[in-house]
C-alpha cells in the first residue's frame, strides 16, 4: 500500500485537514504530521535555533497522527525521520487560496510541499479560497470541502500510480470557495502578484507606534491561476519546478559580467 504524509500550516484541528485525512486513509497508509497551531505565512522556514517537541502522538481513525511545535516544513523532515519510504506528501487543505508567486513563496502550506520536493518526494499543495477573516484561524474554515477532498484523493492516486510529469517537482492546486458543477480543472501559470501590501501605522495605549500589513487584492491577470479561481470559479493546477535556472539565464549572466 502506498504511504502518504499529510500536513498543513493551519494546525491539527483544521477542518480541511481532517476531512481530507478521512478520505485518504481509506486508500493509502496515511501519516498526518502537522504543526500544533496556526503557522500561516511561514514559507519554507525550519526550526533551527531550538529543539522541536512532539505535542501529540497517537493512532486512530485509521491513520497515524503527530503534532509538533515547529514549522510546516519541519513536518516533512519529522515524517521521514519517524517513517520510512514515504511515497507522496500532501499539504492542505489550506484555508485561503495560494495563487500567484507572492502567495506561493510565502505560504506555509506550499512551503511544506517545497521541502518535500527538495527532498525528492513528489508533493501536492492544496488550498481553497476563503474570506480574509478565515485566513489565520487555527481551526481553518473550509465549509463543505467534500468535492475538494475527492479531487485531491483522485489526483494523489494518479501521482502515486504514474508519478509526476517529467520535469515537474510538485503541484499547486487551488479551489474556488464554491465548487460547482461548472467548475473545471484548468492547468494554469501563477500570476506574479495577487495583492498589494500597504502599511498602516497605529498607536498602542502607551503611545508607541506599531504597524499592520494590509493586503489589498489586485485584479488578477487573465488566464492566470488567480483569474481562474477567483473570477471564473474554476480549479487551478500549476506545475512547480525547482530547477528554474536554465542555460539561457546562465549565459545571460555571463555576458552581463563581461560588460
Amino acid at each position: 500500500m502506498y504511504k502518504v504524509c499529510l500536513t498543513n500550516d493551519d494546525g491539527p484541528r483544521s477542518e480541511g485537514l481532517l476531512r481530507l485525512a478521512d478520505f485518504l486513509s481509506k486508500e493509502v497508509e496515511l501519516i498526518v504530521v502537522v504543526p500544533d497551531a496556526q503557522r500561516s505565512a511561514s514559507g519554507k522556514s525550519l526550526t533551527l535555533k531550538r529543539p522541536i517537541r512532539i505535542t501529540e502522538k497517537h493512532e486512530n481513525n485509521g491513520y497515524k497522527f503527530i503534532s509538533h511545535d515547529g514549522a510546516p516544513a519541519d513536518s516533512v523532515i519529522l515524517a521521514q525521520a519517524f517513517y520510512q519510504d514515504i511515497d507522496l506528501v500532501i499539504s492542505g487543505i489550506n484555508s485561503g487560496a495560494n495563487v500567484g508567486y507572492q502567495s506561493i513563496l510565502t505560504s506555509g502550506t506550499v512551503g511544506a510541499a517545497f521541502e518535500a520536493a527538495i527532498r525528492d518526494l513528489p508533493a501536492i499543495a492544496a488550498s481553497r479560497e476563503a474570506s480574509p477573516s478565515d485566513w489565520f484561524e487555527a481551526k481553518g474554515t473550509n465549509g463543505d470541502c467534500e468535492k475538494a477532498c475527492i479531487i485531491i484523493r483522485d489526483l494523489a492516486m494518479k501521482v502515486l500510480e504514474k508519478g509526476l510529469p517529467q520535469g515537474i517537482d510538485m503541484l499547486n492546486l487551488n479551489f474556488p470557495r464554491n465548487i460547482t458543477e461548472n467548475s473545471m480543472i484548468i492547468v494554469t501559470k501563477p500570476t506574479k502578484v495577487r495583492m498589494h501590501n500597504e502599511v498602516e501605522k497605529r498607536t498602542d495605549p502607551n503611545g508607541r507606534p506599531y504597524y499592520w500589513y494590509l493586503g489589498i487584492e489586485k485584479d488578477p491577470q487573465p488566464k492566470s491561476d488567480a483569474y481562474e479561481v477567483i473570477v471564473n470559479g474554476n480549479i487551478s493546477i500549476s506545475p512547480i519546478i525547482l530547477n528554474w535556472i536554465g542555460d539561457a539565464e546562465l549565459k545571460s549572466l555571463e555576458e552581463f559580467m563581461k560588460m
